[in-house]
């Protein structure tokens, strides 16, 4: 039995993705001449893919109030979640980042914008959000919540 990687990297607002595509794959004899295999199959399969665990964070920009949720099937129901748990502080929540098997952030400085980061852990992700925020030089920036759903 023979393992096969395939390897696809996506590149999305200065964060890049990797996900890994494991296949299992045999090659058996499929045809035969005077005794000798002229002739081989590849089979391939791929192991289950992991169910979805999604999460997001709603962000209110003027109060600086957020909602999160974590480890729901679809992303649709990790962004209403998490924009019911914003809306009792805040009107104005947006979800500002969702996210699948892994960590967010969301960081601000004292002005209106939000950014956010994605990461394998939380510190990954806090790290993220603190870069993006300083760019430009931006001072005072602070992540303002963090969550995971691995």
């Amino acid at each position: 039995m023979k393992y096969v990687a395939r390897l696809m990297v996506i590149a999305f607002g200065g964060f890049t993705a990797v996900q890994a595509d494991a296949q299992f794959c045999s090659t058996t004899c499929s045809r035969y001449e005077e005794g000798q295999c002229v002739e081989h199959t590849q089979t391939c399969t791929s192991p289950s893919a992991p169910s979805h665990s999604y999460g997001a964070i709603a962000y209110s920009r003027t109060s600086g109030s957020s909602g999160y949720s974590y480890s729901w099937s679809s992303r649709s129901t990790a962004e209403s979640v998490a924009m019911r748990n914003c809306a009792k502080y805040a009107k104005d929540c947006e979800v500002t980042v969702w996210f699948d098997h892994q960590c967010a952030a969301v960081s601000s400085d004292t002005g209106p914008t939000a950014f956010w980061g994605l990461g394998g852990t939380i510190s990954l992700a806090r790290a993220a959000a603190q870069r993006e925020c300083m760019k430009g030089g931006r001072k005072g920036c602070v992540v303002q919540v963090s969550a995971c759903s691995n």
